[in-house]
């Protein structure tokens, strides 16, 4: 992808700017190639859908933003320290980048610990939005203001990705959040749609597995398109919470090549308990 700006963020987009997650991004395109046979993504769908509003330091792959050559092997990157960087220009105040902050999960928080043993990439990276951030292929959500990503890798070199967006106002986050359920709603229709386009058997199953308040997860289990995921049968787990004026988004990913399943889903409940705290 062309080091350019797009009006379109997307979940793990402070790669571009911190090389983070960029073992899981060769990863996806070199180890689950196989999994994805006879799929064949148009450049479309590899190149411009994956722009991301953060000056770009390293060029785009094709499994998502800032991604290394796919030549690459991905051990090579898996023991490689991610660069500093510099945070882009912030389009929230203090008391906003604070708010951020404080909605932050740990490594230890985070889902099915014992088996995936996260670990985080880097320090967290604060960014300035751009007027869509998209968080998969039936998720993006309009108007944030401020941006917190932190990255984490399991055992298996699969992804976590906390993103804690930050709105003008507790009505706006609360917008945001509905939007979120509306794109999760119709998922599994989308995901089965993109499924048909490229000639892919329409197996995506999307399930609500938790609820409090203003606060949800889902599970989503198909083979994946190659774009915003990584190609091959996989199961995505996804959760939404408003808290205050911040939408908290956190997603990770099981791919069937890295390891058997090992999350259940029931568990999920907890999840979210904990990102409301």
């Amino acid at each position: 992808m062309a080091l350019t700006v797009s009006s379109r963020s997307v979940r793990l987009a402070v790669l571009a700017g911190a090389g983070v997650l960029a073992a899981t991004a060769v990863y996806a395109v070199t180890d689950h190639a196989d999994a994805s046979e006879g799929q064949a993504p148009p450049a479309a769908a590899a190149t411009a859908g994956h722009r991301t509003t953060a000056p770009a330091t390293t060029p785009t792959g094709p499994t998502g933003p800032a991604a290394p050559s796919a030549a690459q092997a991905p051990s090579a990157v898996a023991d490689k320290a991610a660069p500093a960087t510099t945070p882009a220009a912030r389009a929230t105040g203090a008391a906003g980048e604070k708010a951020l902050a404080a909605t932050r999960v740990t490594a230890r928080q985070l889902p099915d610990r014992t088996a995936q043993k996260w670990k985080e990439l880097a320090p967290p990276s604060t960014r300035q939005p751009g007027p869509e951030f998209q968080l998969n292929e039936c998720v993006t959500v309009r108007g944030a203001t401020g941006w917190q990503q932190q990255a984490f890798i399991s055992a298996h070199k699969t992804p976590a990705v906390q993103d804690s967006l930050g709105f003008p106002d507790a009505a706006s986050a609360r917008a945001a959040y509905r939007a979120v359920l509306a794109g999760m709603k119709d998922c599994e229709a989308t995901s089965r749609a993109l499924q048909k386009r490229y000639g892919l058997a329409a197996d995506a199953r999307v399930r609500q597995t938790a609820t409090a308040g203003e606060a949800a997860a889902w599970s989503r289990t198909w083979t994946a398109v190659q774009g915003l995921s990584a190609p091959g049968a996989q199961a995505n787990h996804i959760y939404a919470v408003r808290r205050g004026s911040v939408l908290v988004l956190l997603h990770f990913d099981e791919w069937d090549s890295a390891a058997p399943r090992s999350y259940d889903p029931k568990g999920d409940a907890d999840v979210l308990a904990g990102l409301t705290r």
